[in-house]
């Protein structure tokens, strides 16, 4: 009998999401940074007010230009070669990552399904061990004179053992 399973915590399902849908597109956008964009200087804009915004074009209306930042330049070869490189590892990582919060996640479930059989075994030994105690008060009530002696260390050998593998005996 399986239990159902509980959501795993946020964290894990942030990396299943990654590791589902989103690594080939950390590896696109990755990649997409390292290629050469449409060369634009940026414009960098203030109001009379002295609020800064900056524009790929001409500044806004109202807005004067402070200063022109160039386009930054292409990425070499070697760059994108190296960006290429370290989004493949990034995805190789973040595979490693989920295959280990699975083996993590499939051995807690082990661990509790033992710890589940273990406590239903002892909850059958203290049940056997109950009624054990039970039939020793029945056998010492009904025993005559001369087997009480006998029918009362059954009594007192039950109830240690019930007290000894199960906690106090209920009244």
């Amino acid at each position: 009998m399986s239990s159902p399973r509980a959501d795993p915590p946020p964290r894990r399902q942030c990396w299943r999401a990654l590791a589902r849908r989103g690594l080939g597109g950390i590896a696109a956008l990755t990649l997409a940074a390292a290629w050469p964009a449409a060369a634009q200087d940026v414009q960098r804009c203030e109001s009379p007010e002295g609020k800064v915004s900056y524009a790929n074009g001409p500044c806004p209306p109202g807005t004067t230009p402070v200063r022109t930042l160039p386009a930054p330049a292409a990425p070499s070869a070697a760059d994108r070669k190296a960006a290429e490189q370290r989004a493949q590892q990034d995805v190789r990582a973040a595979a490693a990552l989920e295959r280990k919060l699975k083996a993590e996640e499939e051995r807690l479930a082990r661990e509790q399904e033992k710890a589940q059989a273990q406590a239903k075994k002892q909850e059958a030994h203290c049940r056997r061990l109950e009624l054990r105690v039970r039939q020793a008060r029945e056998e010492l009530a009904e025993a005559k004179l001369n087997k009480q002696a006998e029918a009362q260390r059954r009594l007192k050998r039950a109830e240690s053992l019930y007290v000894e593998d199960c906690g106090p005996l209920k009244p």
